[in-house]
């Protein structure tokens, strides 16, 4: 493991509220030609599990029809902090959760239903009903975790953090 990973890990109920916080996320696959595909998705995260919304063709799905196991990303940038008067003095200011595991298609309907609505309340909240017609052809798919290891690097005091935006 590495040093930061043994100093700056999130608890489960940070990483909980990490993810309930992300609006997007990446999800890694491996390609036919053995290099990883990174892909940004939509995601909700439920019962401890995480969903994402995508389609059912594609680089994406072909990968996972080969090979099932993804890496998900996900991680929320808050600034930087200057510990020094040096440019290589500079740090990102994050927290970041990662999942290892393997990714299962949802079939039943009324589990996507609530999956998608999940998101869509997520994304945009008060939005609400659902055309159940659309809800069969959707695809939603859902990481089995291997591994969840999460993440942060903090500023130390004394040192002038810069808010992401400016």
């Amino acid at each position: 493991m590495q040093p930061n990973m043994m100093n700056n890990q999130l608890k489960e109920d940070e990483i909980v509220s990490l993810l309930d916080r992300c609006d997007v996320g990446a999800i890694s696959t491996i390609g036919a030609d053995g290099y990883p595909y990174s892909t940004p998705v939509n995601f909700v995260q439920m019962d401890g599990v995480v969903y994402i919304h995508g389609r059912r063709v594609g680089e994406k799905m072909d990968n996972i029809k080969n090979d099932s196991r993804v890496c998900f990303t996900a991680w929320e940038r808050y600034g930087y902090e200057h510990c020094g008067i040096a440019a290589c003095d500079t740090t990102t200011v994050y927290e970041s959760v990662i999942i290892k595991g393997d990714v299962e298609m949802i079939t039943d309907d009324g589990v996507k239903a609530k999956v998608l609505l999940a998101i869509v309340e997520k994304l945009v909240p008060g939005k609400t009903g659902m055309d159940l017609k659309k809800v069969p052809p959707t695809a939603i798919y859902r990481i089995v975790p291997k591994s969840v290891t999460g993440k942060y690097h903090r500023p130390m005091p004394g040192n002038i953090m810069c808010p992401r935006n400016q």
